[in-house]
């Protein structure tokens, strides 16, 4: 059974030890986007962590561009992601999650940026031999939106963190439950196939509960819910409450 998480998204407004402080209210597990202030990067945000008393994951900056195919900028990405991964080792967390590519406009499938993503995802991995944070990939939503939209990227032995929002978007969940590999998980609801990524409270779309049950009951990994504020947040809980997933919350 997967334990549920919560996205310090919901918390951007607040310095970063408050917002876990927040989350601890309700769960006992948080995922640390960074973003804004909140990050692992500098002492007090480590510090704020490690002492949260939580299970943990980090979110990787969005801005990381592995995907580029100019080796110079993909070098430093790496780089970058590795700088990351030790803030990660020394503040606890288990899963540092990492974006492939992803824009707002159409992206044009380039087989230029595949290699790139593919070689960026060898070098993870051997970066991953180094490190006792597990990285996982995350699937994007949208066919047009990224190069990761299906399971038909080779991810070189790293994990895969399977966004079900993103997947019932792309019209994959199935497809990507199938391949299997899933180290993490987030969670959130959308208008499904083609829709935009709405990131809405559970229940609010075309996510059914049997599906969401499914996916947390087969797998035994942090699950995150991530949203845009508490409220979400609360009835994304609740919904999850009613089905017998989680812990009611007051």
């Amino acid at each position: 059974m997967a334990v549920i998480a919560i996205s310090t998204c919901a918390y951007l407004d607040l310095p970063l030890a408050a917002a876990l402080e927040r989350i601890a209210t309700l769960g006992a597990a948080a995922e640390v986007r960074c973003k804004g202030r909140h990050g692992i990067d500098t002492v007090t945000q480590n510090r704020a962590v490690s002492a949260c008393g939580l299970r943990c994951s980090v979110h990787a900056p969005e801005e990381i561009e592995i995907w580029s195919d100019d080796n110079r900028r993909r070098t430093a990405a790496i780089m970058a992601h590795e700088r990351l991964l030790e803030a990660c080792t020394a503040a606890g967390a288990e899963v540092y999650v990492v974006h492939p590519d992803y824009s707002e406009s159409a992206i044009v499938d380039r087989p230029e940026t595949r290699a790139a993503l593919q070689a960026s995802f060898a070098d993870l991995r051997e970066l991953q031999r180094s490190y006792p944070v597990r990285i996982a990939i995350e699937n994007m939503p949208g066919r047009y939106s990224s190069h990761f939209t299906a399971p038909d990227l080779d991810l070189a032995g790293l994990g895969l963190a399977l966004d079900v929002g993103h997947a019932q978007i792309s019209g994959t969940l199935d497809a990507f439950l199938s391949t299997g590999g899933v180290v993490h998980l987030h969670l959130h609801d959308n208008f499904g196939t083609g829709g935009p990524d709405l990131h809405l409270p559970l229940g609010r779309g075309r996510l059914t509960p049997d599906v969401v049950q499914r996916v947390l009951e087969d797998h035994d990994v942090l699950c995150v819910l991530e949203h845009a504020s508490e409220i979400d947040v609360r009835e994304s809980l609740g919904f999850l409450g009613r089905l017998r997933l989680c812990r009611e919350v007051a």
